[in-house]
């Protein structure tokens, strides 16, 4: 009898521990956030257009103001996703420039610029991703 109660006891703990120590599960608008902005990065990897890039920054900005006002976000979370749309928002910028320019300094310097921010915003998805990793 000891021993049914003693293993009883034991799986409760484990079951309890497991249930309670599993950490935070990310949410529906949560992955909708990580899937626009590695969608994102699919596409610099596969040579999008700045067109395409624009508007797909812009789907990303809807789907993160969406998560924005729920009021029991993930700090981890929000956090590594707002640096990756900040990483995503200057290489446009740095994009626009590129384009404007005729000076061939001036585009390779972009071009680094827009390669240096799009490994940072990599990393932040990666970051985003561990947010929720047990």
């Amino acid at each position: 009898m000891i021993k049914f109660t003693l293993v009883g006891v034991v799986l409760i703990g484990i079951f309890v521990c497991g249930w309670s120590c599993s950490g935070p599960k990310i949410s529906v608008e949560e992955e909708n956030v990580l899937a626009a902005l590695s969608h994102i990065q699919q596409s610099l990897e596969n040579n999008v257009s700045y067109e395409e890039f624009v508007e797909l920054l812009q789907q990303a900005k809807i789907e993160i103001d969406r998560i924005r006002s729920n009021a029991e976000n993930n700090p981890c979370f929000l956090g590594a996703v707002d640096k990756c749309y900040a990483f995503y928002n200057t290489g446009s910028r740095a994009w626009q420039q590129k384009m404007d320019t005729t000076d061939e300094a001036r585009k390779n310097d972009m071009d680094l610029t827009l390669s240096v921010l799009q490994s940072r915003a990599a990393l932040s998805i990666q970051l985003a991703n561990n947010c929720y990793e047990n």
